[in-house]
């Protein structure tokens, strides 16, 4: 009895609440700093930028300093290769534990590349997607800091600086404990729904605290949706969610074309960056809206009208440098971009019904928010969190269910056009540059669960186990081994087969070990390529 409670208060209450509270304060303050220096660099962008349109001798010196900075950021990369592109996929993979990184290097380099990024405007977002980065990067320190005996819990702390820094960056922590299920692990399990509560609450009560003392507002939108659409103009959502859908494709398409270009990859970073910092500094100059993270762009949408084929325009160009600049590996996020996407199909759809006279102009910002919330289903196949995020951020409950038939027919445009997630492909990239030229392998073995280990008193669906693993059986001690296994907690000397597939026998053997207890992994295991290898 004494030995159980023992080990709730180890491997329970410490790292889904104790330790995913400081996960969280930390997290809270870093993503706060961010947001301040962040902010203040994309006021000197845009002054950069008006500067230069209305003083075109000094275009070329500003093409001349995108270029050095371009220089910059790709030092960052070559140093800290997984701080590059957007934070999420990379963040995603890593919970997952399909790869592994320095978390104090990606901490510091994340945090330096993104500001060199966003002073040449690169239409990235400058919130969420360094944001939940930063926070993994947090709990992964934390857990190597302050709790080395048990790396058990990091990828449980690291899913809680995730939250804790989405839920700071965009002020939505319900949407942010979705996030955390929906698309980082596709899972629910208590102990992780626990450590991220944990993480994101005590992250917004430090951003709320670290705003009263400074005088500044935590909202990332400035803005509320009064009217309530009408169920008349229904129809006129889902051409909304269908164009949202068939965009999701394009842009899905377009980044799989850039990925074909392998002549590029063999390319230094900074010849990769260079052009496109280049090109989006010129477009700044003369056409501000087409650039920066986009965040002026969507309170623009909502507060004011703009032409439909305007909305267009913006369309395709922001569409055109956000791939070329998330290719290049410009430090930003995708979740805002996707946003400012999905707010101009909203408007434009919106502006060009009512130019045919089909609907009244005071529902204008409502198909804004609509479009945000379909791009968001579709292209990153999150529609839980599309859905509730569009109710905290933009005050979206009145209209919830238009909102909600945008995002089931934007998502079931995609299912049935066959299109997978943006981030997805990004975090298969990072995959697979980490272990290229490795061979993986198969491996088959019985392992004991040692007394004090951190599986005890768990479900096996409720543990994060190394990637590419599954629970064949469990039987108790030398018993006969179970048919099927039908739930219930892990106990001391329960004996586990398991079968997974690995790059790095090592490592996952030391993650098998954090988990079960110290023992000879492959002392006895069944070791073999993987057959499948080929067609991975």
């Amino acid at each position: 009895m004494k030995s159980g409670i023992r080990n709730h208060l180890v491997n329970i209450m410490m790292p889904a609440v104790v330790f995913s509270a400081i996960v969280g304060v930390i997290t809270g303050a870093v993503v706060f700093a961010f947001r301040i220096v962040s902010e203040k660099v994309i006021e000197l962008s845009h002054e950069i930028f008006s500067f230069a349109g209305e003083n075109p001798w000094a275009i070329p010196l500003v093409v001349l300093g995108a270029v050095l900075i371009a220089l910059l950021v790709s030092l960052c990369i070559v140093y800290s290769p997984h701080s590059k592109g957007g934070g999420i996929p990379t963040a995603v993979a890593l919970m997952r534990g399909l790869i592994t990184f320095d978390w104090l290097r990606n901490l510091i380099f994340v945090f330096t590349s993104a500001l060199f990024s966003y002073i040449c405007g690169i239409p990235l977002g400058n919130d969420e997607g360094p944001a939940v980065q930063l926070g993994t990067a947090v709990g992964s320190g934390t857990t190597q800091l302050l709790a080395k005996k048990h790396r058990g819990w990091e990828r449980y702390l690291m899913t809680g600086g995730a939250t804790a820094g989405f839920a700071v960056a965009t002020c939505a922590p319900v949407s942010a404990v979705l996030f955390g299920m929906e698309e980082a692990h596709r899972r629910i399990s208590p102990l992780l729904i626990m450590s991220s509560l944990t993480s994101v609450m005590s992250g917004m009560c430090m951003l709320r605290w670290l705003c009263h003392l400074t005088g500044m507002e935590s909202e990332l939108f400035h803005f509320g949706i009064h009217a309530v659409l009408p169920l008349n103009y229904l129809w006129i959502v889902g051409i909304v969610g269908i164009i949202c859908g068939i965009f999701a494709w394009l842009l899905v398409k377009g980044t799989l074309l850039l990925r074909k270009a392998k002549r590029l990859r063999k390319l230094h970073p900074f010849f990769r960056l260079a052009p496109v910092f280049a090109a989006v500094v010129l477009v700044g100059c003369f056409f501000y809206e087409g650039v920066g993270t986009g965040h002026h762009l969507i309170e623009t949408l909502i507060e004011q009208r703009t032409v439909w084929y305007m909305a267009l325009i913006l369309l395709a160009v922001r569409s055109v440098l956000v791939l070329l600049s998330y290719d290049a590996g410009a430090t930003g996020g995708l979740f805002t971009p996707l946003l400012v996407f999905g707010a101009l199909i909203g408007s434009m759809v919106g502006e060009l019904m009512v130019a045919i006279g089909w609907m009244d102009p005071v529902y204008l910002p409502v198909m804004v928010v609509i479009g945000m919330a379909g791009i968001l289903a579709s292209a990153a196949r999150i529609p839980l969190t599309a859905a509730v995020f569009s109710i905290e951020a933009f005050s979206g409950f009145e209209n919830i269910l238009s909102i909600l038939v945008s995002i089931l027919v934007a998502y079931v445009t995609v299912e049935i056009i066959g299109v997978t997630s943006v981030n997805e492909i990004a975090m298969e990239r990072e995959v697979h540059k980490q272990h290229k030229g490795k061979t993986r392998k198969m491996v088959d073995v019985e392992l004991t669960v040692m007394p004090g280990s951190f599986a005890i008193g768990k479900e096996p669906r409720d543990i994060l186990w190394p990637s590419f693993c599954h629970v064949l059986s469990v039987r108790e001690g030398e018993e006969d081994e179970k048919d099927s296994y039908e739930g219930g907690a892990i106990h001391p000397g329960d004996i586990l087969r398991l079968n997974f597939t690995t790059f790095d026998p090592e490592a996952t053997a030391r993650e098998l070990c954090n988990i079960l207890g110290e023992q000879p992994v492959y002392a006895k295991a069944d070791i073999e390529e993987d057959p499948d290898e080929g067609d991975r």
